[in-house]
Formats: C-alpha cells, structure tokens, sequence
C-alpha cells in the first residue's frame, strides 16, 4: 500500500467509522427527521479527520523521500473524495430504504448529495489553504470552522423538535424541484461537484509544490 496513504487514511477511516456507527445508524433506526440534521455533521467530521491528518504529517520528512509533491497531493485528495463518496454512498442506500417509512423523500436524496458536495470542496479548499498557510496559521480556522457545523446542526436540530413550522433544508423550493427528478438532480449535482473538485486538485498539487508554509 502506498505509504502516504496508509498513514493519512488512518485518521479519514477512523472519522467515517465514529460517524456512522455513533450517528449513522439513526438513519436506520429513528422516526424523527433524521436525514435532515445528520448529513450536516459530514463536513464537520471531514474536516476534523483532514485536521487530525494534517497534525501528524510531517512534510518536512517527506522532502527529503523520492516523493515528488504531485504524489502527495493527488494522495490527499483522493483520499477525500473516497471518504466523503463512501458517506454519501451509505447515506443514500440509508434514505432508500426508509422512502417507504415516510422517513425520507426523494429531495433527502438531492439533500444528502449537496451536503456532501459542500463537504468534498469544503475539504478541498481547507487542504490547499494547509498547503498555502501553513497548520498553525490554518489551526483556529478549522477549529471555528468544525465548532460552527456542530452549533449550526444543533440549533436546526432544536428548532425542528420544537417549532412545528422550521422550515426543513430538505424542503427548500430548489431542493424539493430538484427531487422532482432525484436520479438526474443527483448525477448533475456529483458531476458539477466533481469538475470542481479536479479543479482544485490541479490548484492543491501547484500549491504543495511552490509553498513551503507546510514544512
């Protein structure tokens, strides 16, 4: 196994396992709107797997491997895209079987994918800035970053237990006329979604290979 990847995939693999087996299984098992609130704590989890990643890296070290930056950054970043496409893998098989329940809807469908989009680039963009800046610069806006997710997932948590009429993210107007076709909504949400991505994966290796923040 490629070295870099076995020692960053540890943190990304641990996330995505904490979360589905501490949050995750919700969406299995609970009648009240589950797939509204869980897919907002993706992001939070990825970045705190990307800032547990970043922590124990050591580029310095690797300058002075055969280990040009491209490898590196092309490792990271596809290492993200894997997490982030396995969770919304598992959320959406999650979501299919409780359509018939009532629980979820084809706009939870559309919902998940653009949660998860928002949380491949979101990752993608705190990777370059890592790259760019530096860890210790970047360490505080990661960590506002991660404290905000969970308030925001929190408080429309609360206001969904207790004002009858919150209105839902899964029910916005765009949302729900995207889940008129959730199949097609879906594929041009992950297409959009990965052209971006590629776009900053060309950025990030540029970055990696010019900026020596992160050493």
């Amino acid at each position: 196994m490629d070295p870099i990847l076995r020692r960053s995939s540890f943190y990304y693999v641990t996330s995505l396992l904490m979360y589905m087996s501490l949050m995750g299984r919700y969406m299995l098992t609970r009648d009240w709107p589950v797939f509204e609130i869980m897919p907002l704590f993706v992001p939070v989890w990825i970045l705190g797997g990307l800032f547990a990643s970043e922590s124990d890296e050591c580029y310095a070290f690797l300058r002075t491997l055969p280990v040009p930056d491209r490898r590196v950054a092309r490792t990271k970043f596809t290492l993200i895209l894997s997490i982030v496409a396995v969770q919304w893998l598992l959320m959406i098989g999650a979501a299919l079987t409780r359509m018939d329940e009532g629980i979820a809807e084809p706009s939870t469908l559309v919902y998940v994918t653009v949660t998860c989009a928002f949380a491949l680039l979101a990752a993608a963009g705190y990777q370059i800035a890592v790259w760019r800046f530096g860890l210790s610069t970047m360490k505080p806006v990661l960590g506002v970053s991660i404290a905000a997710g969970i308030v925001m997932a929190i408080i429309h948590l609360a206001s969904l237990k207790k004002v009858d009429d919150w209105p839902a993210l899964s029910r916005l107007g765009v949302v729900e006329w995207l889940g008129g076709a959730p199949w097609i909504s879906c594929a041009i949400l992950v297409a959009v979604a990965l052209l971006a991505y590629r776009a900053l994966m060309r950025v990030g290796v540029r970055v990696k290979a010019s900026s020596e923040a992160h050493l």
